[in-house]
């Protein structure tokens, strides 16, 4: 058997037990594919990550895993992986992950990655999606939304849907079929709900995020939603580009997470997305293969 060690990180928060768990395997040399995925679900949280020599242009390749499935880009665990590889020098690194490489800097305990531009698909029809989104999560959306259902990427696609301040955020229930139906129908592995209510003050806003198949029914802080959502903000006049747009998240589940995204260039020509927060350590362990 050989052992291979694990450091379990708290992503999207400054203090332990809150933002989104990850556990980094900092060399995963020797772990097959099916030990990762094994792996994964085992530790039953909503990433792991395993870091290997690099094949391209990065310093590291890392390969991402939820409890159900491989994904080809995460925001957190980009995030939370750079950090743990810095071993707390400042500096950029530069990740391998499925979409290509990624750049990450690392300042003391802040990171922030830059992500692929965003990808717009096109306006959803209000009459047509209402019905499917109340079926997802119940009567809670925003009744003059402020802009409209439309999917997002920047890496991983998301619906992006308004809802009725935090009141609405509180009272939704959802129906997993009927989730897995409409993402499935629209292309987008999950669905970020936001309200600009608040909880705490210079939050812009407040989102909750549910995918599907992934092994996870509600994810605390997602970074790779967060780009699509400050793109999205921009695009459509409800925030500034160049401003620090702070996103809320986790507060239903008990795991308050905060990220903060910038967008450059203009509403109409986006050049840049960048998402970033803080990480703390929590413990480790090791599995024995």
């Amino acid at each position: 058997m050989t052992r291979h060690d694990y450091t379990l990180v708290d992503v999207f928060t400054d203090r332990r037990f809150g933002g989104n768990q990850l556990a980094v395997f900092r060399d995963g040399r020797g772990i097959a594919d099916a030990d990762m995925q094994a792996i994964a679900k085992e530790l039953m949280i909503s990433e792991t990550t395993f870091v290997l020599p690099r094949e391209k242009d990065g310093d590291h390749r890392v390969r991402i895993f939820t409890p159900g499935r491989e994904l080809q880009f995460a925001g957190h665990p980009t995030v939370g992986t750079a950090w743990v590889l810095s071993r707390g020098r400042d500096g950029t690194l530069r990740l391998e992950l499925g979409v290509g490489t990624i750049s990450v800097r690392v300042t003391g305990g802040f990171v922030e990655m830059d992500q692929p531009l965003p990808q717009f698909g096109g306006e959803l029809p209000a009459e047509q999606l209402r019905p499917k989104l109340r079926a997802a999560i119940g009567d809670v959306l925003e009744h003059d939304a402020k802009a409209p259902y439309q999917v997002v990427s920047c890496g991983n696609a998301f619906l992006l849907a308004a809802v009725d301040g935090l009141r609405g955020m509180r009272a939704l229930r959802v129906d997993q079929n009927a989730l897995a139906a409409l993402l499935g129908e629209v292309g987008g592995m999950g669905l970020f709900v936001w309200t600009t209510e608040t909880e705490r003050p210079g939050s812009v806003v407040h989102g909750r995020m549910f995918p599907t198949g992934v092994g996870i029914t509600e994810d605390p802080a997602t970074g790779s939603a967060n780009g699509p959502l400050a793109a999205y903000l921009v695009r459509h006049g409800l925030a500034k580009a160049g401003e620090r747009i702070v996103t809320e998240q986790g507060f239903e589940i008990g795991r308050p997470s905060f990220l903060y995204a910038r967008i450059d260039g203009s509403a109409e020509r986006i050049s840049g997305v960048h998402v970033g927060g803080n990480v703390v350590a929590v413990s480790g362990g090791w599995f024995d293969l």
